[in-house]
């Protein structure tokens, strides 16, 4: 029997920087192969035959996608055998010799090719950083915006109401179960901007659960408290608790998932909106809590259209950089020595429990 792959992301462009999981991954996993060398698409095609290899022989797996290319993963996780599978040049081994190795893809390429095409990719590089460095200094902008935005939506907030709503739900869903076992928690990230817009794996991560809520509120009127409250019962509880985090604001959360309890909470507001078309799935109503009465709607038109403005100009910049980004991959890739490129992947390939 096959196992299953869950698709998150693997990185993300917010408001406060580029971020990622995969240091909490690392201490997570037993076992963590760090694929060292130049920026490469083949990387992505190796581990995606790791994934293939270990799902036949019946391992779950998580797959982290690249926001840059809906085609590629950065990182692929066997579940079962806590196995990592890593292509990073920012995070080195910090338990070499004891289930963490370095797996160098430096020597797999032909040095007369990379002289010829270094100076190009310095140069793409280079302008690639600059439109980076814009795409994220729109995207902080863009934060500083929303945050005015909740700003207008909080004085309107019946806080006791989405108390009493959160203990509604806290009393249904996780009730008097009470687990002697010490809880895990876990984090992974659910979306990001992209060269296509903001995208997210909300679909993958909770094809498998029998309860999906759906939170419907408006910026500032506090889903991601509530989550995150709702997440600390369930640990006070003894239940393992997942948080998935969002892919524009590093501080917030878009997602609590429980798996002992086969449920998922998740924010279903723009930008990923998600409706109930399964049994199970059911919306947590934040509108009766919120009284529209206490903003002008002229100037909360002017705070959403900014901010939409602010957005598209940091996905222009994003789609620059990938670009930059893919157009270096694709000169790298031209340099492969393609015996040596064997047999690092197969070697790799035998590493697979």
């Amino acid at each position: 029997m096959n196992g299953t792959i869950t698709h998150f992301m693997g990185k993300s462009y917010t408001g406060q920087g580029v971020k990622n999981f995969y240091k909490e991954l690392i201490q997570e996993a037993k076992k963590v192969y760090f694929f060292k060398g130049p920026a490469s698409s083949r990387l992505s095609e190796t581990l995606k035959e790791i994934g293939y290899a270990a799902i036949r022989r019946g391992n779950d797996m998580e797959w982290f996608l690249d926001p840059l290319d809906e085609d590629a993963v950065e990182a692929v996780y066997i579940v079962d055998t806590k196995t990592l599978y890593l292509q990073t040049n920012t995070i080195d081994p910090f338990f070499y010799g004891a289930g963490h190795e370095w797996v160098t893809y430096y020597d797999a390429y032909k040095l007369d090719r990379l002289r010829d095409v270094g100076l190009v990719v310095r140069d793409k590089h280079l302008e690639g950083e600059a439109w980076l460095a814009k795409g994220l200094q729109s995207l902080s902008r863009a934060k500083l915006i929303h945050d005015d935005w909740e700003q207008l939506i909080q004085p309107g907030m019946d806080w006791k109401g989405i108390d009493s709503l959160l203990d509604d739900l806290q009393k249904k869903y996780i009730g008097n179960v009470k687990l002697q076992k010490n809880p895990k928690l876990t984090h992974r990230l659910m979306g990001s901007l992209t060269p296509l817009g903001a995208k997210d794996t909300f679909s993958s991560i909770s094809k498998s659960l029998k309860t999906r809520l759906y939170i419907k509120g408006l910026p500032g009127s506090g889903k991601s408290s509530f989550m995150k409250k709702f997440g600390e019962e369930a640990k006070s509880h003894g239940l393992d608790v997942r948080y998935i985090w969002c892919g524009l604001d590093a501080n917030s959360i878009d997602g609590v998932v429980i798996p002992e309890l086969q449920l998922s909470i998740v924010d279903a507001t723009s930008p990923h909106i998600y409706d109930p078309e399964r049994e199970g799935d059911e919306i947590v109503d934040f509108f009766p809590y919120i009284d529209q009465n206490q903003w002008a709607e002229e100037e909360l038109t002017k705070v959403r259209e900014a901010y939409s403005s602010e957005m598209e100009l940091a996905q222009d910049y994003i789609s620059t950089y990938f670009a930059e980004a893919k157009l270096i991959k694709s000169l790298y890739d031209s340099a492969i020595d393609e015996d040596k490129w064997r047999e690092l992947h197969d070697k790799m390939l035998e590493t697979i429990e």
